[in-house]
């Protein structure tokens, strides 16, 4: 089965941080679990929900430069659906966490908790992308972008930088997002006596196998731990991010890893020229991420996908330019809206 034969279906989450009720249920909750679990530093900032429009111009860019994905599945709590999508679109399904999540589990404000309980979605496809919101096709990408000939997942990774032999070490020095990607990495040397811990995800729209997906969150190594993880109300150091799956994919060659590097886009014109030209190979199909668009212009319209990330540092002044950029890159209302 060719790339362009298969059925590639896309997965949200989503969240709409204004809703008071979810708000006061964030709260509460995070009132309750303080004390209990060491939450991240910057898992219950406003920046991890706040809703920027960005998602309505993220589908904008589906639909013109991906129109051959089979379905969109929008994972949301709280009985949550954007004002303008037009649910009643046969492409368009959206999952409430209820559906695809244990009852003990909710409520969740826990990404990482969600993101395991995937592969429950009624009807999920077998090869599928994960995106974020804020995450956007900039050109017509074919699926040969994101799968190869054999089915096999085309992973872009980054290396980590100074990472060293002593693990635990290591672990004492990154910031509490690498600590999972670390996590991740330890759960497959278990397993399989291999290391991948040189390999760090490239942030961009994801490939999955969910068949893969499942046999990696079932192994009796790997089940109980991702069972609280689950159960965790917010993001906690002590967890694995699904890139866990992308790695338990290459070991047992369902994934091709490939080298990605992002376009330099630093006030710094000289550098920035240097870098790009020596990495070139690499940066050509490499996405690109940034929190601030009137700075990164020029590297956000040579990539493939950018990201546009919110932070706790970003302005009103960045989220202004942002929706500006946003509303001039994608002005054409989609098929998926109302």
């Amino acid at each position: 089965m060719t790339p362009e034969d298969m059925k590639i279906d896309i997965v949200y989450l989503w969240v709409d941080d204004s809703d008071k009720k979810w708000r006061a249920q964030k709260d509460k909750w995070l009132e309750i679990v303080k004390g209990e679990k060491p939450v991240y530093t910057d898992a219950a900032i406003e920046a991890r929900w706040r809703d920027n429009g960005e998602f309505l111009y993220s589908l904008r860019s589906v639909d013109k430069y991906a129109p051959w994905v089979n379905h969109i599945y929008i994972i949301t709590g709280f009985n949550q659906v954007p004002r303008w999508l037009n649910t009643k679109h046969p492409k368009i399904t959206i999952v409430p966490h209820e559906q695809i999540m244990p009852h003990d589990a909710l409520p969740t404000f826990n990404a990482t908790a969600i993101e395991m309980c995937i592969p429950n979605i009624p009807g999920l496809s077998e090869h599928f992308l994960l995106m974020n919101d804020d995450m956007f096709f900039n050109r017509a990408l074919s699926p040969r972008y994101f799968y190869d000939t054999h089915g096999r997942a085309r992973v872009l990774f980054s290396n980590h930088t100074k990472r060293t032999k002593n693990i635990g070490e290591w672990m004492k020095r990154v910031d509490e997002y690498t600590q999972t990607l670390i996590l991740s990495a330890k759960f497959i040397e278990k397993i399989f006596g291999k290391s991948v811990y040189k390999y760090r995800p490239s942030h961009g729209i994801d490939p999955y196998l969910k068949s893969s997906w499942i046999e990696c969150r079932n192994h009796p190594l790997i089940t109980g731990f991702i069972d609280l993880q689950i159960r965790n109300k917010f993001r906690t150091n002590n967890e694995v991010q699904r890139w866990l799956f992308n790695l338990y994919d290459l070991i047992n060659d369902r994934a091709v890893f490939i080298h990605s590097r992002a376009r330099k886009h630093t006030r710094h014109k000289f550098i920035n020229l240097i870098y790009n030209t020596i990495f070139a190979p690499w940066i050509k199909n490499s996405p690109v991420v940034c929190t601030d668009t009137s700075r990164a212009r020029s590297a956000l319209m040579r990539s493939p996908i950018f990201c546009i990330n919110d932070s706790r540092d970003t302005d009103e002044t960045i989220l202004r330019d942002n929706a500006k950029f946003m509303a001039e890159r994608f002005p054409e209302k989609s098929q998926f809206e109302k």
